[in-house]
């Protein structure tokens, strides 16, 4: 390694390879990790998981109640709809028993229904109608109106 120069001097050469030794030798130091990284690395990586398993979370809870208000709206049209086929305004006064409340059949039994029929007082034969579907943790209300001709009745002259 060492080399003379055109005048003959080896220190130049001697300085070169010196370095060479000096940042080989900080190289072989340098090899691995240290502690400090490992943790910092450790800690990134697990604040990382965390947050992605809240927001995993956070997704199904959202996805269960969308599920839920899609059933429960449903339900609730259906029994609206009922209601279509009292034809007369007495019928809509005198709800029946299995039309003002009850259980929806299986699969859907955890769920049940509530009718309120309340006449409009400024507007004969309009109804305001109010469907409530009731589950364990909560309950959905569909408020409509109703229309039903209202009864003739005669007066003597």
């Amino acid at each position: 390694m060492l080399r003379a120069s055109a005048r003959g001097s080896v220190a130049p050469a001697l300085a070169h390879s010196a370095e060479k030794i000096t940042v080989c030798c900080h190289d072989r130091q340098r090899r691995g990790i240290t502690l400090f990284e490992a943790v910092a690395a450790v800690a990134i990586g697990g604040a990382t998981a965390a947050s992605a398993l809240a927001a995993v979370g956070s997704l199904c809870r959202r996805t269960a109640r969308a599920q839920r208000a899609l059933v429960v709206e449903a339900l609730a049209t259906s029994r609206l709809d009922f209601l279509e086929l009292l034809d007369t305004d007495r019928e809509l006064q005198a709800l029946p028993d299995s039309v003002e409340e009850g259980q929806f059949p299986a699969p859907l039994e955890e769920y049940g229904w509530t009718t309120d029929v309340a006449p409009v007082s400024a507007e004969p034969g309009l109804y305001s109608v109010v469907v409530t579907v009731n589950w364990k943790d909560g309950s959905y209300q569909l408020r409509s109106r109703a229309y039903r001709r209202p009864a003739l009745t005669s007066t003597n002259r």
